[in-house]
């Protein structure tokens, strides 16, 4: 195992160490540079299908957080409001499958590992944006609000939970935020996987 950079705090480069191959691999896999429009309503489906479920577990310690800001960070509102958009009424989004997680999520530790994962794709997001609005004709009003989520405030975000991520000091609390971002990773890729949208 490679030794963490000591410019950055031991979780952050933790994470990193454990999660970089997962994330590559995963992200070469994820059609959003060649996705037509009914693909990339199937890609949100999918998103949804993963992120509300989560979220719900996230819920109860993500609340307890000083500074993490929950409410502003869940990602269910703005997957609904693309699913409105691109055509889904009420009832077709209810239907929607939805991810069965093992993850036990029974620590703060484990809920910022959790969102290690997902800050760090909604961060990464932005580099999709303009490609996928302008080559499939979205915008954070019709169908692409996932991906705009936080507005120009997303830097701002992403340091915020840096913030609340770099208090994980413990090592066994460190150790439990990267099963937790490892465990995430996996369970998305294989929920992607039954979902059928992966190339």
């Amino acid at each position: 195992m490679t030794s963490p950079p000591k410019s950055l705090p031991l979780i952050l480069s933790e994470l990193r160490i454990a999660t970089t191959q997962q994330h590559q691999l995963l992200e070469k896999r994820i059609p959003f540079y060649t996705a037509d429009q009914t693909l990339y309503t199937r890609l949100i489906e999918a998103y949804y299908g993963f992120y509300r479920p989560l979220e719900s577990l996230l819920f109860q310690l993500a609340m307890t957080i000083p500074d993490l800001d929950w409410l502003i960070r869940s990602k269910t509102p703005s997957l609904e409001a693309d699913l409105n958009a691109l055509g889904l009424d009420a009832d077709e989004i209810v239907a929607i499958p939805q991810c069965r997680f093992s993850l036990e999520i029974t620590t703060v530790a484990d809920v910022l590992g959790v969102l290690y994962v997902l800050e760090g794709a909604t961060l990464g997001g932005q580099s999709l944006r303009n490609g996928l609005y302008s080559r499939l004709g979205i915008d954070e009003h019709r169908g692409g609000r996932f991906f705009a989520v936080y507005g120009t405030s997303t830097l701002m975000m992403w340091r915020g939970f840096l913030g609340c991520l770099y208090e994980v000091r413990d090592p066994g609390e460190r150790a439990q935020s990267v099963v937790a971002a490892e465990a995430t990773f996996k369970a998305f890729e294989d929920w992607l996987e039954y979902c059928e949208v992966l190339q």
